[in-house]
């Protein structure tokens, strides 16, 4: 019987991270390496680094200075903020040629861009945590239905369809016909991206943040982003009645519905943004 983890053990070819990635990881998790030499690996890609640079002098970071150099980048940001900028693009770049019938790859980079800018924002409301894991947790939420979709493209069809018909959500309809679901997925390929085991956890439980057994702040984060950008991109108003998140994730970040009207307003002004700097490709027709 096919599982999470068979699916992607069996995708893994067609799913792998470029080079870029792995000798930039390899560096970092070096304790002889410098800022020096996380730079050089990264400007040996110049579309990567013009992208980076592009990124970081937007309004999204909002930074007094210019930032004309990658080794200048990391002394203001940090090597790990910079590895995950580096991640998230080339996980973008990865899966950019996909094309299926029922999947429009840009709607869906759109969806994890409006996420990550979503839980970005929501990270920094919270306080006292670190704002760029939940906008790299975001973007790469919903990474599990980028394999299932190559993999398994009728039975995927046929869960969004059941999802419609029975009103549930899609992970409940994908569990009945897939025998799993897309977090359970993503959370799976993360793991074989030797990724960090808190984008794993969050990824994997943020569809039922009651059941995370840690990064529970996080994973609550990424749970109500989630369900904002489902809201936003089916341009429903935010309400009690339309935001159905679960109630233990307002306990776990001190937010409530009543901040989200005003948070949603600065996510639509960087979203699109966002995309236009990560996403090379037009959108489709």
């Amino acid at each position: 019987m096919q599982t999470a983890e068979s699916l992607v053990k069996e995708s893994i070819e067609l799913i792998s991270l470029p080079d870029v990635y792995i000798r930039l990881r390899s560096v970092i998790n070096s304790p002889n390496s410098s800022m020096s030499d996380v730079a050089q690996i990264i400007v040996h890609d110049p579309a990567i680094t013009a992208r980076l640079l592009k990124l970081v002098n937007s309004s999204f970071f909002g930074l007094r200075t210019k930032v004309d150099t990658m080794t200048h980048a990391i002394n203001l940001l940090g090597t790990q903020q910079v590895h995950d900028l580096v991640l998230a693009t080339v996980v973008v770049d990865s899966f950019s040629g996909f094309t299926n019938d029922s999947f429009n790859i840009y709607d869906f980079w759109f969806n994890g861009v409006y996420c990550a800018v979503t839980a970005r924002l929501l990270a920094y409301h919270c306080g006292d945590i670190d704002t760029e894991r939940p906008f790299i947790a975001g973007l790469l939420h919903g990474i599990g239905h980028l394999v299932t979709f190559q993999k398994m493209p009728e039975e995927s069809k046929k869960a969004i369809e059941l999802s419609t018909q029975k009103n549930i959500d899609l992970y409940l309809a994908e569990r009945e016909v897939l025998g799993f679901d897309y977090a359970q997925v993503g959370a799976e390929l993360m793991r074989e991206w030797q990724l960090p085991k808190s984008l794993q956890d969050i990824t994997q439980f943020h569809i039922e943040p009651v059941k995370a057994p840690d990064y529970r702040l996080e994973t609550a984060i990424i749970h109500i982003a989630s369900v904002i950008t489902e809201n936003a991109l089916a341009e429903k108003t935010i309400s009690p009645e339309t935001l159905a998140v679960n109630p233990v994730c307002w306990q776990l970040t001190g937010l409530s519905i009543e901040d989200m009207p005003a948070l949603k307003q600065e996510v639509d002004q960087q979203a699109s943004m966002v995309m236009n700097m990560l996403f090379k490709n037009k959108k489709s027709a």
